[in-house]
């Protein structure tokens, strides 16, 4: 464990312990493995001989790691209130923070010096005392609590004597704690496989039953299929089926770690296992996005996911078949999707918290595909302001995570947006989404009738002959999405419907709903989308032929005149 390994290198007092604080941790008992809280695993794992641990938060105030430590403060207690003319021994020592920490300063000093006694005091929800805030927002006891952690970190280094702040996330805590070069921050993340294993292996054992019995899966396979959860969770999921009477089944298993991660998120991601039988033949044209999407896939189904594109930035015209396209990419390599959502918040920290338990769940699912609709929103930049920095640091963590090179093949990020040119130009440059596809509507007759064909079949509507002539002859010259076709013959079938017949589609109500349909979006505006699209592409190759030969410069300059029309 990180915490270990740094805090037996004696140059840190003062660590901040954040992540999945609220998970169970292992320690070995006569009976074998036991999974306990991490106060439990602090005392018993990694502070089992200290000569003093206490814990301390607002609402419990002070407590002790046994009785005989309490036994030996409450004495020590006893001498300072005759010689301060304080009455704690009787009343107990004070809750708040502000009031308890002199006192303690007292104690950590007389017991260090004096007896050589080890101490480690281990503060819950730190964000309470030291919340992060502007200096000129924060209270008189915030700052003193600062100011009081901030000189614990420095002059506690030449004792024994350790403080361990414990919050989920440490965005949530004063700014100059955690940039103080004398506090040590350690992650707790999302169990690995190996880890979610032995945790099976130990529930197993205590269900004193064949896993044959009460699981469709083998240990392995189940750890495997359950990345992504913290062991609190996963025994939640085995307890709702298993205490119930039932069994381990890939539907439980998906079903439950889809809400389990959502919840987990607050609702702020989409999880999706991959579809069975989908894949990208569902998706019409497009052939050159799905021909480089194939050869994706191709390299994740045969391991070779160190070559693997960090990140695919999906450009185009809104209603041009993104979400589908990479939804069907998703089942046809097999992985997992997740999906972000707008993830900010009005409140102090939130935004960070949120943030900081989708990549740490991003993290433990792998591999998997992550996607981001409306990039552009959802990224930020680092020029935002007005927010106290929120998106700036917003921005910076994604940055960071995706420029992590050694998450290659594990994630695999894919932006969806409609205005590539409004995404900061850190998140284009290579080892991010350095590899821009654009997809764009129909080009031709063919495209057209392929859009038709494909659409109907999926929404189980049989196109006749004349009514593929009738396309052919009205849209086949439109740049058509496959929303404006969707639309058409979804108008089309309620027609039907509507005079009485469910099951038959005739062609008068294929005409009357493409004489009907009027497209209501700005042209200017798509045309927009559509330049920034191709202004935006990394590869000739996935360009239509009238763009791939086009000057960039002349396109750069109508794409300049459309932008600035659009601002009048």
């Amino acid at each position: 464990m990180e915490l270990a390994r740094r805090w037996n290198g004696a140059t840190y007092s003062l660590f901040i312990l954040h992540g999945n604080i609220f998970d169970v941790f292992p320690v070995q008992e006569a009976g074998g493995t036991a999974y306990v809280p991490l106060k439990t695993f602090l005392s018993r794992r990694l502070f089992p001989d200290r000569g003093f641990l206490l814990f301390y938060d607002i609402s419990d105030g002070l407590t002790f790691g046994n009785a005989e430590m309490q036994k030996l403060f409450f004495e020590w207690l006893a001498v300072y209130d005759q010689v301060e003319n304080t009455a704690f021994r009787q009343q107990g020592p004070p809750r708040e923070f502000t009031r308890i920490a002199p006192l303690l300063r007292r104690f950590f000093l007389h017991a260090a010096e004096q007896n050589k006694k080890s101490i480690t005091l281990v503060i819950d929800f730190p964000e309470k005392i030291v919340p992060a805030s502007a200096d000129a927002h924060s209270s008189i006891d915030e700052r003193m609590a600062l100011v009081t952690l901030l000189k614990w970190a420095t002059e506690m280094r030449r004792l024994d004597i350790g403080l361990l702040l414990v919050t989920e996330a440490s965005a949530k805590l004063a700014g100059d704690l955690l940039q103080n070069p004398h506090v040590a921050q350690v992650a707790i993340e999302l169990p690995e496989a190996g880890e979610r294993l032995r945790f099976l292996q130990a529930y197993a054992a205590a269900r004193n039953q064949p896993v044959e019995a009460w699981s469709d899966f083998s240990l392995e396979e189940l750890a495997g299929q359950l990345s992504g959860l913290n062991l609190s969770r996963i025994e939640h999921l085995l307890a709702e089926a298993v205490g119930n009477g039932g069994r381990i089944t890939a539907q439980h298993v998906g079903l439950g770690k889809k809400r389990l991660i959502e919840e987990y998120c607050q609702g702020l991601v989409r999880f999706k296992n991959p579809k069975p039988g989908m894949n990208l033949d569902a998706v019409a044209t497009h052939g050159a996005a799905k021909a480089r999407l194939r050869e994706l896939a191709w390299l994740i189904a045969n391991g070779k996911r160190d070559v693997l594109e960090r990140g695919v930035l999906l450009p185009g015209r809104v209603g041009v078949g993104k979400s589908f396209l990479v939804d069907c990419f998703a089942s046809e390599c097999g992985l997992p999707m997740m999906e972000l959502g707008e993830f900010r918040s009005k409140w102090v920290g939130d935004t960070e918290l949120q943030q900081g338990r989708i990549l740490m769940t991003i993290r433990a699912l792998g591999p998997v595909i992550v996607v981001v609709d409306e990039a552009d929103a959802v990224f930020g930049t680092r020029e935002a302001d007005g927010d106290s920095g929120v998106s700036g640091r917003v921005f910076a963590a994604f940055a960071a995570h995706l420029g992590d090179s050694s998450l290659r093949g594990r994630e695999l990020w894919i932006a969806m947006t409609s205005r590539p040119d409004l995404l900061s130009i850190d998140m284009k440059r290579q080892g991010r989404f350095g590899l821009c596809i654009p997809l764009f509507p129909a080009q031709g007759h063919n495209d057209v009738l392929e859009q038709f064909n494909a659409i109907a079949s999926f929404k189980k509507i049989t196109l006749t002959e004349p009514m593929l002539a009738f396309v052919d002859e009205t849209l086949g010259a439109r740049a058509l999405t496959g929303s404006d076709v969707d639309a058409m013959l979804t108008r089309a079938k309620e027609r039907a419907v509507l005079a009485g017949r469910d099951q038959s589609l005739e062609v008068v109500d294929l005409q009357e709903a493409v004489n009907s349909f009027i497209d209501p979006l700005d042209p200017q505006l798509l045309a927009l989308q559509e330049l920034a699209a191709v202004l935006a592409c990394s590869d000739r190759r996935y360009l239509p032929d009238h763009y791939a030969n086009a000057d960039r410069a002349s396109l750069s300059a109508k794409f300049a005149l459309l932008k600035g029309r659009l601002r009048r």
